[in-house]
Parts: C-alpha cells; sequence; structure tokens
C-alpha cells in the first residue's frame, strides 16, 4: 500500500524534476530534510529574486506569477487584515501606503496571466478601501483596462506599472513589515513588493534616501521615481573648463580618435534612426515621413550607375529594370539619395558591406534589403506582427535579429523570406537586440525591465538578467563576449560578468534615459549617450576591473562627458577603422 506523499514533498519533486530537464545546477537543496514548506524573508529573497540583480544557473525567474488568483486574494487579504491588526495609529497608517500599489499591481498581474474575469472581481472587491482624491481616479482608469494590451493605450498606466512606486515608511514599521512577511509572507507580496515598490525608510536623523536628497530637478519630472540623480559638482564655467582639460588629456594619452559628430540639419522631429558604412564612405538616415536618406562623406559622390544583374541573390527578388529604379528613388536637393518603399517610420538600419546591402525594418512591420550600387529595394521580410524597433547583424553578417512590440525577436538570413526563428518570452515590447561576438548567442532588451540571453541555434533562453528599475533600450557586448552592457531609463549602465552571471558594477552619469551603448573594439572603452544629446565616455581601467571580474580598487571616477548640442542623437557606434567613435545626430 502506498502512502500519500505531503503537499511539500510534491513540490520538491516537480521542482526537482524540472531542474534536472533544463540541466541546472545540483538539487539536492529540495531534499534536505530540515527543509520546511516556509522560508525565511532572506532565503525567498535570494533564491527566488536571485538578489534582484543576478542572474543564476538555477534560480526560477518568476514573472506571470499570478497563476492562482485566489492565492493573490488570500494573500492581499491576510496583508490587509494583519496591517489593520496592528496597533498605534501611526504605525498602521504607514503600512496601509503600502495596499494600494499592492492591489494594483496584483490586478495587472492577473490580467497578464489571462484571469480577466477574476481579477476585475478582485478589484471591485478592494477598491473602495481607498478614499482619496488620487488613488480613486486613478483605480477608476485601472479598472477600464481589461488586457495586457490596454496597458500600452493609457500612458497613467504603463507609467505606473513601468516605475517603482515609493513607499516612506519609519523604520518601525519596516521591521515589522519584514517580521509579516518573514512568517507569512507569500511568494506573490514579495514578488509584487520587490520588483514595483521601493521602501524609503525614515531614521531617526532623516530620510536615508528622498526625494529632495536626489538633487536638483532636471526637466524630467520623473527623477524621483527612476532613481538617485548625481549633479555635477562645480560651477559651470570651471566645469566646463575642467571637462575640456580632461577630454585634451583623454585624446593626447590613448590612440583613440576623438568623438566625431554627424548632424542631419532640419530633420529633428522627422529623423527617427541612423547609420555609417564601415569604410565611413556612406551616412543613411530613416525618417518618420517612411523614407531612407543616403548621403556620400567626404569625397565619395553617389552615383547611380547603369543597371546590372546583381552577384548576391537575395530571397523574393524584386523585379530591376532601368523603369523600375527610377520609380521609387530619387536625388533630393542635398545630395542624398532618397529610398521610398517603407509604409511607416524607419526605426532602425545595418549596412551589410560585403553585398553592399542596407537592411531598414520599419512600423508597417517589415524588414527591407536595399542595393547600394543602384539604389532599388532588392527584398522584403515579412514575419512580425506589429512594428519592429531594432535589429542587428551577426559576425560576417550572416544572420540579421530583430526585435519588436509584437514582444518577440527573430532570426533571419538573407535569402529566405521567413525567419529562421523565433525568440518568446518576453512581456512587453524588445527595444534592443544585440548578437554576441561569437553569434552563437543574442541577447535583447525589453520594456519589462529584462534583458534576456539566447542560444541562436536552438532558441533556448540561457540567462534572464533582472534588477533594471525601467525600461531597457540598449545593449552591448565587449570585444571578447565575457561581459554585457545594459541601459535605459533608469540613466544607469548596468555591466554583467556573463560567466559568473553577476552584476559587476553600475556606472552612473547621466541625467537622462541612456538610448545607445557601445564597447570600444580594444574593450578600453564603454561609449553611451543619452536623450539629452549628451556622450559619456568610460573606461574599463578606471570604472572597471575587468582582470579581477569586479570593481576597481580605486575611487570612482566621473567619465569623459561629451555635449553634443544636437537635439537628439540617433547613432552611437565604434568603427574599426581608426577605432573611431562616431556619433549621428540632428541638429
Amino acid at each position: 500500500m502506498k502512502m500519500k506523499r505531503s503537499k511539500i514533498e510534491v513540490i520538491n519533486a516537480t521542482v526537482d524534476s524540472y531542474l534536472k530537464r533544463r540541466r541546472y545546477q545540483d538539487s539536492d537543496v529540495f531534499r534536505k530534510p530540515e527543509r520546511t514548506g516556509c522560508s525565511s524573508s532572506e532565503e525567498m529573497t535570494l533564491n527566488v529574486t536571485a538578489e534582484c540583480g543576478t542572474s543564476r544557473d538555477n534560480s526560477i525567474v518568476f514573472s506571470a506569477i499570478i497563476n492562482d488568483p485566489t492565492a493573490a486574494d488570500q494573500a492581499y487579504q491576510k496583508l490587509k487584515g494583519w496591517i489593520n491588526g496592528v496597533a498605534g495609529d501611526k504605525l498602521r497608517s504607514e503600512l496601509r501606503e503600502l495596499l494600494y500599489p499592492v492591489l494594483c499591481h496584483l490586478y495587472l498581474e492577473m490580467l497578464h496571466a489571462g484571469n480577466r474575469q477574476l481579477a476585475i472581481q478582485f478589484l471591485k472587491t478592494h477598491q473602495n478601501d481607498f478614499i482619496s482624491r488620487t488613488e480613486k481616479d486613478f483605480l477608476d482608469e485601472l479598472s477600464n483596462v481589461l488586457s495586457i494590451q490596454d496597458i500600452e493605450l493609457r500612458p497613467l498606466v504603463n507609467a505606473f506599472r513601468t516605475r517603482k512606486y515609493k513607499v516612506d515608511m519609519s523604520d518601525e514599521a519596516h521591521v515589522c513589515l519584514h517580521k509579516f512577511l518573514s512568517k507569512y509572507g507569500h511568494i506573490i507580496l514579495m514578488q509584487v513588493i520587490n520588483t514595483h515598490i521601493t521602501i524609503i525608510k525614515e531614521m531617526s536623523d532623516g530620510y536615508i534616501e528622498t526625494e529632495e536628497n536626489c538633487g536638483e530637478r532636471g526637466q524630467n519630472n520623473d527623477i524621483g521615481i527612476n532613481g538617485h540623480m548625481e549633479q555635477p559638482s562645480g560651477t559651470g564655467v570651471d566645469r566646463e573648463m575642467r571637462e575640456l582639460q580632461e577630454a585634451i588629456r583623454l585624446i593626447r594619452n590613448n590612440s583613440h580618435q576623438p568623438l566625431r559628430v554627424f548632424t542631419v540639419s532640419n530633420a529633428i522631429e522627422n529623423a527617427s534612426c541612423g547609420i555609417i558604412t564601415p569604410n565611413m564612405d556612406k551616412l543613411a538616415a530613416g525618417f518618420s515621413t517612411n523614407e531612407i536618406r543616403v548621403w556620400g562623406i567626404g569625397d565619395t559622390v553617389l552615383m547611380r550607375p547603369t543597371f546590372s544583374e546583381p552577384e548576391v541573390t537575395l530571397a523574393c527578388d524584386l523585379p530591376s529594370s532601368p523603369s523600375f529604379l527610377q520609380d521609387g528613388n530619387e536625388r533630393c536637393a542635398g545630395g542624398a539619395v532618397v529610398l521610398r518603399g517603407h509604409r511607416d517610420v524607419v526605426h532602425d538600419m545595418r549596412f551589410v558591406p560585403e553585398s553592399e546591402i542596407l537592411l531598414s525594418v520599419s512600423s508597417d512591420k517589415d524588414m527591407r534589403a536595399w542595393r547600394l550600387n543602384d539604389f532599388s529595394c532588392a527584398a522584403v521580410y515579412e514575419g512580425h506582427n506589429y512594428p519592429i524597433w531594432c535589429m542587428d547583424t551577426s559576425a560576417f553578417n550572416l544572420y540579421i535579429a530583430t526585435g519588436s512590440h509584437d514582444r518577440t525577436a527573430k532570426l533571419w538570413s538573407l535569402d529566405r523570406t521567413f525567419p529562421l526563428r523565433i525568440f518568446a518570452g518576453h512581456f512587453l515590447d524588445v527595444n534592443c537586440i544585440r548578437f554576441h561576438p561569437n553569434a552563437r548567442y543574442l541577447a535583447t532588451g525589453s520594456a519589462d525591465k529584462t534583458i534576456r540571453l539566447w542560444n541562436k541555434d536552438d532558441g533556448n533562453l540561457l540567462r534572464v538578467y533582472v534588477g533594471a528599475q525601467s525600461t531597457i533600450y540598449s545593449l552591448a557586448f565587449s570585444p571578447d563576449g565575457k561581459y554585457l552592457a545594459g541601459a535605459g531609463d533608469d540613466k544607469n549602465i548596468s555591466i554583467w560578468d556573463l560567466s559568473t552571471n553577476s552584476l559587476l558594477t553600475e556606472l552612473k552619469a547621466h541625467q537622462d534615459s541612456v538610448m545607445n551603448l557601445d564597447w570600444s573594439p580594444d574593450g578600453q572603452y564603454i561609449a553611451s549617450s543619452s536623450i539629452d544629446g549628451v556622450v559619456c565616455l568610460w573606461s574599463t581601467q578606471e570604472h572597471i576591473n575587468l582582470n579581477n571580474g569586479g570593481l576597481a580598487n580605486m575611487p570612482s571616477k566621473a567619465p569623459q562627458v561629451f555635449k553634443t548640442n544636437c537635439s537628439s542623437i540617433l547613432s552611437l557606434r565604434y568603427y574599426q577603422k581608426n577605432s573611431s567613435l562616431v556619433c549621428i545626430g540632428t541638429a
């Protein structure tokens, strides 16, 4: 006669089986006899969220965690009941501030998991607990969100979802909350609080971290939400003189060429992306008017040669003839060749120099290949269901990867009109994508605040890097493939060690969202640019001790800062030619 196994034994066996199938590290920890069904808050935080900033080989990342709405409702009611029973009006009032963001995020998590009806019932049951005008107005707005897609259509809800909610709490209240979560805290509550809420403790001598302590506010009003803002020291004149002297020293003491800035005039509102050929003889810019314009750089003059049959055959080659070539493209007054074919905004481009091909992606859901010998559209690649935001090419340009609003990344080759591989797993837009230097892996950054590392050959998810407080917009691998840098709305640059999956450091200097990242070919510098037109150059020897795989044992130094005076920066990339750092902007 078989004895019925306990619930915890069933759970442990299931987890153990899962870890073995996924080839994770030894999972004997789940079979320890002293292990009980309840873990402390420290263990929960370490094992489930992986220290809030590190992806480990044997960690389980919970994203759509509300698979059981009943458990979520019970966890919320237990938290509310405990808070209402806390002795002391002041202490109870502080802890109640936690209920509002927890309720909102539990509702959104239920929608994310597809439990629409139960989510609506959950919100109706508890929303009357909140009586302030601000809370009631937002809850009314939230009640109109009936699917995860509706979030993007409502800026207020989207901002709430993508930014951390700050709760002021005294040290006494924080200790009480810690004890409650250690004893009764459900994993659902732990995940919501860790992912979406920042608790600011108040000590006897004031706040450890407040919006007032974060320096003066800039033009962006979300500084207090998205992170700490560091102010440069010194007066404006003195600071600019020091920056100039440091720039001169930097140029004299290394073999790198200074920053080269190309500006596209009269295109502040329309320009959406830019790129330069590897040999730096042509510049292409994409526009919101659906056009692509190509200029010659230096002595290069763009001529329309007599058509000849191409040497490289692309999938779905469009018919080419002298009359066809004249239909879609023309030369504008500025000397550029205008490429027309996309039906919506052009978001990203890449050159394939061996084939004299320009690739572009657009909101019209297509990727197009343009021949640079006659400026014709050679092929159209279809596969995404929504606008394509980003793209990258692998080593030797054998593969192309694209990221889209449909939350997937896709792998392509020029000789196939359909995608070779689909990488699905993100819960919001894939905003940036980069191939690993060895072309076996690719990384994707998303609006869901995660960076994911994929196996190109089989599409398997290898790593999930969490800890960012906002949307990821840019990624860059080190040339040796050992490190990955990512940045976005939180204004910081996070650098991970791929071998240990640990967060090495965070580089802080930008005052606005970081939109572009690139690593110099020799690995000595990281270049970054923010939406306010500022370019920062970071020395890896000064800011990261790559030899020891950790923080440098020296005082933190400010990066070299370049104010480009560009209204926006379309591209920031290192080129092998003279190790040039090239910035394309609008003015």
